[in-house]
C-alpha cells in the first residue's frame, strides 16, 4: 500500500463523477470542450493553442447527500485509503522539491492503489463533493477495482462520468456505458503511447513550444 499518491496538476478533475441530476449540464460541457479542442488544435497535431475551462456543474453531492462515512464505507473495500494525496507542477514531482502554488493534502479522502489508479473524494464538511479519478494502467486487478469503485459511488448516488480527456459522458448505470468507457481508457492509452513515440522519434532535438496544452502527455504526467 502506498503512503502517498502524487499527481501532476494538469491531472487534477479531468476524469470525473457528478450527481446524474446534472447529466444535461456535464454532457453539454464536455461536447464543448471537445468542440473547442478541435477548434484550437495546434497545427503541429500535438496540443492546443487555447485552453478550454470546463464548467462546474450547478450542484454536486452534497446535493444528494453523500456523506463521507458512507463513501469511505463503500470504497474501502475495493481501494485502500490513501491519505497523502499531492498535486504538483512535474519538477516537484519525484524530488525533495516542493511546489509553492502544489496541493498536498495529508488527510485526503483518496482511495486508490497509486497514481496510475485512484478516486478522489473532495470534502464538505463531512459530505462529498466533487469526485474525480485517473486510471493510467492497463494492469487487470487496478482496471477491475476502479470500476467497481464507480459502481459502488453510483449505487450510493446514481452518478455520471464526465472524462474531458476522452471527450465522454454518459450516465453510470446505462447499459454498455461503462464497458464503453473502459473500452475507450484502454485504446486512448495504447494511441497516446504511440503517438508520443512517434513525437519523440520526429522532434527529439527539438524544444517544446511554450504555452501549448498538451492533451495526450497529460495522460503520462508530462511537465507543462
Amino acid at each position: 500500500m502506498v503512503d502517498v499518491i502524487h499527481v501532476h496538476e494538469d491531472d487534477w478533475g479531468m476524469r470525473n463523477l457528478y450527481p446524474l441530476t446534472v447529466r444535461e449540464e456535464v454532457e453539454e460541457d464536455v461536447a464543448n470542450a471537445a468542440a473547442a479542442a478541435e477548434q484550437n488544435r495546434d497545427p503541429s497535431g500535438f496540443g492546443f493553442t487555447n485552453m478550454y475551462m470546463a464548467k462546474q456543474p450547478s450542484a454536486d453531492y452534497t446535493e444528494v447527500g453523500l456523506t463521507l462515512e458512507a463513501a469511505e464505507l463503500a470504497l474501502a473495500p475495493l481501494l485502500p485509503r490513501v491519505r497523502g494525496f499531492h498535486a504538483t507542477i512535474g519538477s516537484a514531482m519525484g524530488s525533495e522539491e516542493r511546489d509553492p502554488y502544489g496541493s498536498y493534502e495529508d488527510d485526503a479522502w483518496c482511495f486508490g492503489l497509486g497514481p496510475d489508479c485512484y478516486l478522489k473524494l473532495d470534502a464538505k464538511g463531512s459530505l462529498v463533493g466533487n469526485i474525480w479519478f485517473d486510471l493510467s494502467t492497463e494492469e487487470t486487478v487496478a482496471v477491475d477495482r476502479l470500476r467497481n469503485a464507480i459502481e459502488a459511488i453510483n449505487a450510493l448516488a446514481p452518478s455520471v462520468i464526465a472524462d474531458y480527456l476522452l471527450d465522454f459522458a454518459g450516465p453510470v448505470s446505462d447499459t454498455g456505458v461503462l464497458d464503453r468507457y473502459f473500452a475507450g481508457l484502454a485504446d486512448q492509452r495504447r494511441h497516446a503511447e504511440q503517438a508520443m513515440l512517434e513525437y519523440r522519434a520526429r522532434h527529439e532535438q527539438k524544444a517544446p513550444k511554450p504555452g501549448i496544452v498538451r492533451k495526450l502527455f497529460t495522460l503520462f504526467g508530462g511537465n507543462g
